[in-house]
């Protein structure tokens, strides 16, 4: 993955290696190693790069030299969900969000431990959900922190205290988005969820197709983390479709065809917006 700040790249590998890079010229200014490979793309902040390795270590590096500062070991898991969350900064604290279910919130200058949270839930429907990670990205936004695990919570936590404002039984392996004071996640039985930020409140689920064959329910659909872009919201998935859905009703407005499975999330640039296609197809509309 990839992180960038005051010119410079920062490509984190699945070879245990990361690479700071200049990104005028391509140049290699640095390379340091971990102990194993990196989960999810690397944070950038304040001349600090944050990175999550394979057995649940958070790493502090130096973004201008490339030295080790500080890091903090988590619980090892055997068994994960492909992929990983990144962590999250601001305030001089990171929030890393690990395999294991657990969400940690630290002193972006040394590493000191200000709270920890587990987001182990009690949905266990099939072998999947049984998994505990945190494949979301936790978000940072107006003081509080929100996370959500594969396993069925969904949070709303103090930056500085480590209290919970709230908590819901919704589980999800993708980052929510948050607009003013919404949040939306997208379910792995495909549903867009509403949730107020303040208090955790439900306001709409609209239900997306959940599987390829739905008479033989077959062939499980995957959704990405939805975008809100020009008072819509915009989700994509692996049926070669892509929604727009009012985010304030969760009425599906339109949808357009794909040339391929959409994996990753859309994006927004420049009045256009972007989709990935599995097939390595990017489709632009304006």
């Amino acid at each position: 993955g990839l992180a960038y700040e005051n010119g410079r790249l920062f490509v984190a590998t699945g070879f245990a290696i990361l690479f700071g890079i200049d990104a005028d010229t391509g140049k290699t200014i640095w390379v340091s190693k971990a102990n194993a490979p990196m989960r999810a793309a690397p944070t950038a902040r304040g001349n600090r790069v944050f990175v999550i390795t394979l057995n649940n270590e958070l790493i502090a590096f130096d973004g201008r030299d490339g030295e080790k500062l500080w890091n903090y070991q988590g619980i090892t898991e055997t068994a994960s969900i492909l992929g990983g969350a990144s962590p999250a900064v601001d305030q001089g604290v990171v929030v890393a969000a690990f395999s294991s279910g657990d969400l940690v919130a630290l002193e972006v200058e040394n590493g000191n431990m200000i709270w920890a949270d587990s987001l182990t839930g009690a949905r266990r429907t099939d072998a999947v959900s049984a998994l505990t990670a945190i494949r979301g990205r936790p978000i940072i936004d107006r003081g509080r922190v929100y996370a959500i695990s594969n396993s069925g919570t969904f949070v709303s936590i103090d930056l500085k205290t480590g209290q919970r404002y709230w908590s819901q039984e919704l589980s999800s392996q993708e980052t929510p988005w948050i607009a003013g004071d919404y949040l939306y996640v997208v379910t792995p039985d495909a549903e867009l969820v509403c949730v107020n930020r303040l208090d955790g409140r439900i306001y709409w689920v609209t239900t997306l197709p959940r599987w390829e064959d739905p008479e033989e329910r077959t062939g499980n659909l995957t959704w990405s983390t939805p975008i809100l872009v020009s008072d819509r919201l915009i989700i994509a998935g692996s049926n070669e479709e892509a929604y727009s859905i009012s985010p304030y009703t969760g009425e599906i407005l339109g949808r357009v065809e794909m040339p391929d499975r959409i994996i990753v999330p859309p994006f927004a640039a420049n009045e256009t917006l972007y989709f990935l296609s599995d097939g390595a197809d990017l489709v632009a509309y304006r």
